[in-house]
């Protein structure tokens, strides 16, 4: 798990190297963007992204895509279009961070 506070330190190209590095273990990438918690997990043949939270309400459930590509540039939940938002994500860390 990524123990990252400053999300400037984690720009997209060392996060793709990550995931790609960690590929079979299936990363699980917790950040918060908007105030708002997010996640991306790794899986071997595609990539999921979800918002995610205590209630219910909070929780969106898992959009999938083929590739980390695809999702970066897809404007999916809540708007979030990381190509665009990525400088904008306040922090990367562990779930207990949130």
């Amino acid at each position: 798990m990524i123990k990252m506070e400053n999300a400037n330190d984690w720009r997209y190209e060392k996060f793709k190297e990550y995931l790609e590095k960690y590929k079979d273990s299936e990363p699980e990438i917790p950040f918060l963007l908007n105030g708002k918690k997010y996640i991306i997990i790794n899986y071997k043949d595609k990539v999921s992204f979800q918002r995610f939270g205590d209630a219910v309400q909070d929780q969106s459930g898992e959009v999938f895509f083929k590739t980390l590509y695809e999702l970066y540039y897809t404007e999916t939940i809540d708007g979030v279009l990381l190509e665009r938002d990525w400088e904008k994500i306040e922090r990367f860390c562990d779930y207990e961070l949130l």
